[in-house]
């Protein structure tokens, strides 16, 4: 169960400041997103007690040794392939797992039609 207190582990990156969640006010209670860092695989378990809790999880795996990368990318396959999520990769060695019901939105895929401010070529 994921707690709603900070994470004692140095590497791990809490999703709230042990008196309310991050962005409640703009995002409404209970939307929120976790960052972890593991140093090990035995780390894999925060990744999915958040996952299971319908977090969506941002892992980087950039302190990790290539095979302790390779298994954690494992595991979080078979999470979201058990709990029917998703997983995308944003930057080498950086991924986000999505409970189901999320969908993640690509902008370059509907770029804006009016270039606006940003045409000032």
């Amino acid at each position: 169960m994921v707690s709603s207190r900070r994470a004692t582990a140095p590497h791990l990156v809490p999703v709230d400041d042990g008196e309310r969640w991050y962005g409640e006010e703009a995002a409404g209670v209970g939307q929120r997103i976790a960052t972890v860092r593991p140093r090990s695989f035995t780390d894999a378990k925060v990744i999915g007690e958040y996952f299971r809790a319908g977090v969506p999880v941002i892992m980087n795996l950039a302190d990790l040794e290539e095979s302790d990368a390779k298994r954690i990318v494992d595991f979080a396959s078979g999470l979201i392939f058990s709990l029917r999520g998703g997983i995308e990769r944003v930057a080498a060695r950086v991924f986000l797992l999505t409970p189901a019901g999320l969908e993640i939105v690509d902008g370059a895929d509907n770029p804006s039609q009016d270039p606006g401010f940003f045409n000032q070529g």
